[in-house]
């Protein structure tokens, strides 16, 4: 008679177990990642997060997604939870003008755009609100490590053409235009309603001193802002 191999079970994934593969990992887990970082099942991973979340080391950001706390190069932010949550998207109006310096008042939420349909959410991270705006429009962004940001002008573009969907009078009394590319900002107009043109043309100066050179946008409160792809 051929003895069977003995099957072991696997030792169960404890607290400290935890603790050193969140210090080792990435910044935001989908359950199913959790699931397979500790040989759970989905329903075991999702009693094992909430456990995690009572005590610190995980934050629910939305259905099935979750911050990892314990990141040795700290928690992650709203923007690196913005493009994971609710694609595709790109950060812009109030946040993506504050950041650029175009706005002096910080928002007290982030500001993204997207293709689908209006959302707000609030996580743990902050609270993060998505506009809709119409596929054609969809332009004018970068990535730099992972976080997809409106250039100045189409971050100017965005506010102006959004507030006027909403029924609002864009502010732009206070901007600071010399952190604007007029030439780019004229062009890209053209691809917007006929009433953006309108508005930005009782603001924006006829010309401006050249803009100071940067290389990345103005993180002025980057991690209080729950604030470049083609």
């Amino acid at each position: 008679m051929i003895a069977r191999p003995v099957l072991r079970a696997r030792p169960a994934f404890r607290p400290q177990d935890w603790v050193a593969a969140l210090r080792s990992a990435k910044a935001l887990f989908r359950l199913g990642e959790l699931a397979r970082l500790a040989g759970h099942s989905e329903q075991a991973a999702r009693q094992a997060a909430h456990r995690l979340v009572r005590r610190g080391w995980l934050t629910r950001v939305g259905k099935g997604l979750y911050a990892n706390m314990l990141r040795p190069e700290g928690p992650p932010t709203a923007e690196e939870a913005a493009s994971v949550l609710y694609p595709p998207e790109y950060i812009s109006l109030s946040s993506a003008l504050f950041a650029h310096g175009i706005a002096d008042q910080a928002p007290h939420v982030l500001t993204c755009v997207t293709t689908n349909k209006t959302k707000r959410f609030r996580t743990g991270l902050g609270e993060i609100v998505y506009q809709h705006i119409k596929p054609p429009l969809f332009f004018g962004y970068s990535l730099e490590q992972g976080i997809a940001m409106a250039r100045p002008e189409k971050a100017a573009l965005d506010f102006v053409y959004l507030e006027l969907q909403n029924g609002r009078a864009p502010a732009l009394d206070e901007w600071n235009w010399h952190e604007l590319d007029l030439v780019r900002l004229r062009s890209w107009t053209r691809r917007y309603p006929g009433t953006v043109g309108e508005i930005l043309g009782r603001y924006a100066p006829k010309s401006v001193s050249p803009r100071r050179a940067r290389a990345t946008p103005h993180r002025r409160s980057k991690r209080s802002q729950a604030g470049v792809r083609r």
